[in-house]
This record gives structure tokens, sequence and C-alpha cells, in this order.
């Protein structure tokens, strides 16, 4: 299995969903954060609303891909309000945009997910 750890340093994955009313997948851009070799935590804190947090809470079933090729993966809607905000710190502390579009999305209800890689034989 691969160890997400040596993706700490980048910036960005391309993670795909699946579409909760069409099936089809789609995929976004966007920040992350790695927790350990299985397992990172992706959040949306922005006013517009965030259709891949909808698409997983429908369909757990994800691939996330850091430029090397998709992998598989499970996806878990953070729902304790005091995770969600460990998740977003833990944002700020790796991107020094995040506080600033999280404070433009300030109104907004901000998510978090956590995403762990699927084991493959």
């Amino acid at each position: 299995m691969t160890d997400v750890r040596k993706y700490t340093e980048r910036k960005q994955l391309r993670l795909t969903t699946r579409g909760r009313k069409s099936g089809t997948p789609r995929t976004v851009t966007v920040w992350f954060v790695v927790a350990d070799e299985t397992k990172l935590f992706v959040q949306h804190a922005s006013s517009a609303p965030a259709q891949w947090y909808r698409n997983l809470l429908r369909e757990a079933a994800v691939q996330i891909d850091f430029g090397d090729g998709p992998l598989e993966a499970r996806a878990v809607p953070i729902l304790d309000a005091n995770e969600i905000r460990e998740v977003l710190k833990r944002v700020r502390q790796k991107y020094r945009l995040a506080w600033l579009i999280q404070l433009l999305g300030r109104k907004a209800t901000p998510v978090a997910a956590e995403i762990r890689l699927v084991a493959t034989s």
C-alpha cells in the first residue's frame, strides 16, 4: 500500500467522487493535510457549496491522485465541530492563503472529510 506521508509537501491532490444524481465521476483539485501513512484530511470553508463533499456523503468510495495515478480510497465526513476546526487549523498551518479563504467564507459552514486509502492486493 502507498504511504501517503511521502506526499506531505505536495500542495494539491485530485479528488474524484461520483455525482450523487448522475453517478458520473467528478474530479476537483483540493488542498489536503496528511494525518498518517494511510489517512489524510480535506476541507472546504468558502461560501460556495462543496459539491465534492455532498457527493461523498452519498458514496464513500473515492479516488485520490497526487499526480502519480489514482489511488482507491474511502471518505468519511467529519461531523464533530471541534474536529472540523482542528482540520481547518492544520490546513491554515500548511497553506498561508487558507486563513484568508476561510475568513472570506466565514458565513459558510465549513466541512471536512477523512480519506483513507483502500488496501489493494
